[in-house]
């Protein structure tokens, strides 16, 4: 039990040192990419946080065939309901992550949308 206690409260630290944070971040193929933002402290009561995803040059976002939807995801913790934004969202320029009120002592959220991106073109010649 005390090693559980011990990698909550590392999170927890790292979620009370974050503020909002974006990155992108390659999957492994060449083609495909994930970019994310973080709302990482949001005190008891506090509501409207929200934070953009960064769209990688030249991606659009991936569609998961299963559910023939944005492949997006939303992680988030404490009593907090999170949200991609219909107003404020058109996932070609902009994609809004928005929380509502947090009922816990603190609530974080991390918004990450999977991108396909033009894969570079091998028989081009490179530049100088």
């Amino acid at each position: 039990m005390s090693n559980r206690r011990a990698i909550l409260s590392g999170l927890i630290l790292l979620v009370i040192g974050a503020t909002v944070s974006a990155d992108a971040q390659p999957l492994g193929r060449d083609t495909q990419t994930s970019s994310s933002c973080q709302i990482g402290t949001i005190k008891k009561g506090a509501s409207g946080k929200q934070c953009d995803v960064p769209i990688p040059q030249s991606c659009k976002v991936a569609i998961n065939t299963a559910t023939n939807m944005h492949w997006a995801d939303i992680e988030k913790s404490g009593g907090v309901s999170c949200r991609f934004d219909s107003k404020l969202t058109d996932w070609k320029t902009r994609i809004t992550g928005t929380c509502g009120t947090c009922h816990a002592r603190q609530c974080s959220a991390k918004f990450t949308v999977y991108f396909d991106c033009p894969q570079p073109d091998s028989k081009s010649p490179k530049a100088p």
